[in-house]
């Protein structure tokens, strides 16, 4: 069966106005578009749904009478579901995908989502913490909509834009004598037990790092989120390595750490939004946008830990 959208809406036209001629000038075609399209309704279904008279026009069959109720169903489910695409194109509405590869994005990922929320009752997000590969990979196959990454690797369908550049600190306990410095280098952490996270993308950075100063620290404990680090490094167990703080000097526990640059800084990180290009929803856009504005304000930088 091969019969199109187009078809079916004439053929309808037809039986609506009981004339080939009347339904053409409706649907604004010549009448033998109509009458080919009601030729080609027929022949797909393999039945008679018309009786077709030269002084009474055209009128539906018994049988045609049953497919026609379902073929205007048919017609008004698709005017529907076009419908509701152009709603998801040009309002605030829907279900919003984000996948992230940033430990430290419950920092600053609810202020940009605040306003999108505020007074738009038909949003839905839906926050997915994952690695980098994944994060790219699930927006191109439309697993998620945008993506918060480490830009390390980008595949080349993902049209992305930097949003910060951070450079790595020394994350240290309240009373550790670094707290007393204006910052470290990497050289003095050479004589310090470390807690590293153990990450895609990071892990492999720290690897680089430590070759490139042919140093070979004591790593004592490695985890999978920041405030582990900060809960480890707060106890007195060892400092750390990050890239981006929270603006609390608290850690879960409820115990002081204090934040250091490093001097010489090290090479940084691009913390990237990564997105599709084609005609993106209005939703989509929005977050962009947002996150394009935050990362513009003077908020943005007290996740950073720099030189004065």
């Amino acid at each position: 069966m091969d019969t199109t959208l187009k078809a079916l809406r004439y053929f309808m036209a037809a039986v609506d106005y009981g004339s080939i001629t009347k339904a053409s000038k409706q649907m604004n075609v010549v009448p033998s578009a109509v009458l080919a399209a009601v030729n080609q309704v027929e022949e797909s279904f393999g039945l008679k749904l018309t009786t077709r008279r030269r002084s009474r026009g055209i009128s539906a069959t018994a049988t045609g009478k049953i497919l026609v109720n379902r073929i205007q169903h048919l017609l008004d489910e698709y005017e529907t579901l076009m419908s509701e695409g152009v709603d998801l194109r040009e309002q605030l509405t829907g279900t919003l995908r984000v996948g992230y590869y940033a430990p430290i994005a419950p920092a600053f990922i609810p202020r940009i989502v605040r306003k999108l929320l505020n007074g738009n009752s038909g949003i839905d997000i839906k926050f997915i913490n994952c690695d980098n590969h994944t994060a790219q990979a699930g927006l191109i196959s439309g697993i998620y909509d945008v993506i918060l990454c480490v830009a390390e690797s980008m595949k080349p369908d993902v049209t992305y834009e930097t949003l910060t550049v951070v450079s790595p600190y020394v994350l240290a306990p309240a009373n550790h004598p670094f707290a007393e410095q204006a910052s470290v280098s990497i050289l003095e952490l050479t004589e310090q037990k470390l807690i590293l996270l153990d990450l895609p993308v990071v892990s492999e950075y720290y690897g680089q790092i430590f070759n490139e100063m042919n140093i070979s620290p004591e790593v004592v404990c490695t985890t999978t989120t920041v405030e582990m680090i900060r809960s480890l490094v707060g106890a007195g167990l060892g400092c750390s390595i990050l890239h981006m703080r929270p603006e609390t000097d608290i850690s879960y526990a409820g115990q002081p750490v204090v934040a250091l640059p490093l001097d010489p800084p090290l090479r940084p990180l691009k913390i990237v939004l990564g997105h599709l290009p084609d005609n993106p929803r209005r939703l989509v856009k929005a977050f962009v946008e947002e996150t394009r504005q935050y990362f513009a304000t003077s908020e943005a930088t007290k996740l950073l830990v720099t030189l004065p």
